[in-house]
């Protein structure tokens, strides 16, 4: 079990970090804190993906979960980062 949770983490965290690293703001203004905010996100998953990728950590079934939540609310805001966060207010 503690396997199939970690390759859930594991390729959460990594579909998250890819696709905050490809959104295109096209015609949206920048805004400094969101952009901040986009960054911590990607290196904070990023780096935990690369954490269990060089088997350094084991995702339990929170942080299983707490990456899949993450992942889906990235997904569903193309990556924009601005959109999760009004969608939360």
């Amino acid at each position: 079990m503690t396997k199939t949770l970690t390759l859930l983490a594991l390729l959460s965290y990594a579909s998250t970090c890819l696709r905050l690293l490809c959104y295109r703001r096209g015609l949206a203004n920048h805004r400094l804190h969101i952009s901040l905010v986009a960054w911590l996100l990607i290196v904070a998953t990023g780096t935990s993906a690369l954490e269990i990728l060089l088997d350094h950590g084991r995702a339990s079934f929170g942080e299983a979960g707490i990456a899949l939540t993450l992942c889906y609310l990235v997904q569903r805001a193309q990556g924009n980062v601005a959109n999760i966060i009004r969608s939360i207010e």
